[in-house]
């Protein structure tokens, strides 16, 4: 069958677009209730939200080095690949098709679901009675986005910046609307007194600061996405890392802003005495204050609306890696069938589609595979910025268009921190269960690896 190849058709906006808006999901929605009462102050929820998106943002740069260096698709997986070998990069494409990629798009899937059906009459108590209705919308977007970027990577960036140009903008405006309200009436703080939750942390605790790391972790996962599109990049050498770095900063400024004015219209205390599972009550009484209730029942379309922007870069970006270890030999060789007409990775896109689908039917517990994704990732997070220091040693004349900025600190600072998160995450009684699911399916994919590399040496 014939088979074309990936086209450089994204430039400097949708290089920023795609970190931005793999990132804005449902994170800055439904995370900042469980970090506020995972913490003892607000000076721990700034510190966190700032502190760990820098963190990210280190990350950014020495993923900007190795895009420059390596500007071919398949993002993470090429640069393991070069860094670490064959068996390391496998080993990370094997966990992000079952887990990290396929896990995402299922959880973002279920929370466009549940987040769109109010809207239409359906109730948490009726999703809860039928189902099937949050599985049948949840299946629709995600066939929805594979057609779209089926049908080429400028489709799928016109989503994406669309999608992402709504959403900040729409953040913008609640962050202005707070400023607003603030500096011109004191409703904000005219709040009773609040007792806090059952579960709310009083002092800072290791569990607490697990806790808000894995919610703070999952609203920032993401940021690494672009990458993958590197061979669909013009200038990668120069638009990669500066897609990277802008869109970081972009996202840092947003979630500061938005917590900023959380905490300012639902004050800590009051946001403390919330019960378990009501993380929809920050955003809801947020705009409800600034704007009104009815603007704020019409908060579940736009919640649902930037979940499926933060969705549509798996399939825009991700499928690239699956490509790349086709083209490797790695996976079966229809996964580097590329669309002669579209020029895009079609039958990657598909299979991913169809797991993340089979996912969605099984799939119980939005926080448990938030968790899963968050833990997973930071694995091999960790071993591609580490990749940095191993390729200026043993490659010092590789041509490097963009060097890690910070480097060998920044680096060194966002190793250090993803190693004592994942240590962390397998020593927390509350997330020991997914960290070692991850572990599993990780452990898996080395006798898969061994069988498939000598039945290749056989043939």
């Amino acid at each position: 069958m014939e088979s074309g190849h990936l086209q450089r058709r994204l430039g400097l906006v949708s290089a920023t677009s795609i970190t931005v808006g793999a990132v804005i999901g449902s994170g800055i929605f439904l995370k900042p209730l469980s970090v506020a009462q995972a913490l003892p102050s607000t000076g721990w929820i700034f510190l966190l939200w700032i502190g760990l998106g820098a963190l990210c943002l280190f990350g950014a740069f020495a993923y900007g080095e190795l895009g420059a260096m390596f500007p071919e698709a398949g993002g993470q997986y090429a640069f393991l690949r070069e860094a670490w070998g064959r068996g390391v990069a496998f080993l990370y494409g094997w966990v992000f098709f079952w887990v990290i990629n396929s896990g995402t798009v299922a959880a973002l899937a279920v929370a466009f679901a549940e987040y769109l059906l109010p809207a239409f009459g359906i109730d948490q108590a009726r999703q809860a009675a039928e189902p099937l209705w949050v599985t049948g919308i949840a299946a629709t977007m995600i066939v929805g986005l594979a057609l779209v970027n089926h049908f080429g990577v400028i489709f799928g960036a016109l989503v994406q910046n669309v999608s992402t140009f709504a959403k900040v903008g729409a953040l913008g405006i609640v962050i202005i609307g707070g400023l607003l309200l603030v500096g011109g009436s004191d409703a904000a703080t005219a709040a009773p007194t609040f007792e806090p939750a059952a579960g709310a942390k009083t002092t800072l605790t290791m569990t607490g600061l697990v806790a808000a790391f894995t919610g703070i972790f999952w609203a920032y996962e993401g940021w690494y996405q672009m990458p993958f599109n590197a061979a669909e990049l013009k200038r990668p050498e120069r638009n990669l890392p500066l897609g990277l770095i802008l869109g970081m900063l972009i996202l840092i400024a947003v979630y500061a802003a938005m917590n900023w004015t959380y905490l300012e219209v639902v004050p800590f205390e009051e946001m403390r005495s919330l019960a378990e599972g009501q993380d929809q009550q920050v955003p809801y009484r947020t705009v409800a204050r600034i704007f009104s209730p009815e603007l704020a029942g019409y908060l579940t379309v736009f919640v649902a609306i930037s979940v499926m922007g933060a969705a549509n870069p798996n399939f825009l970006s991700s499928p690239r890696a699956f490509y790349a270890m086709a083209e490797d030999g790695l996976v079966p060789r229809a996964l580097d069938r590329i669309s002669p007409r579209w020029g895009t990775p079609v039958a990657s896109i598909w299979v991913q589609a169809v797991w993340a689908l089979l996912l969605v039917f099984v799939l119980q517990n939005f926080h448990d595979i938030t968790a899963f994704v968050v833990f997973a990732g930071f694995l091999f997070y960790a071993l591609t910025v580490a990749g940095v220091y191993r390729l200026r040693r043993l490659r010092p004349d590789l041509a490097r268009p963009y060097r890690c900025t910070g480097y060998p600190v920044t680096p060194a600072l966002f190793v250090l921190v993803s190693v004592l998160f994942v240590v962390a995450l397998l020593l927390d009684p509350n997330e020991q269960k997914n960290a070692l699911y991850g572990l599993g399916i990780l452990a898996t994919g080395i006798p898969y690896y061994w069988w498939w590399t000598r039945r290749g040496a056989s043939r």
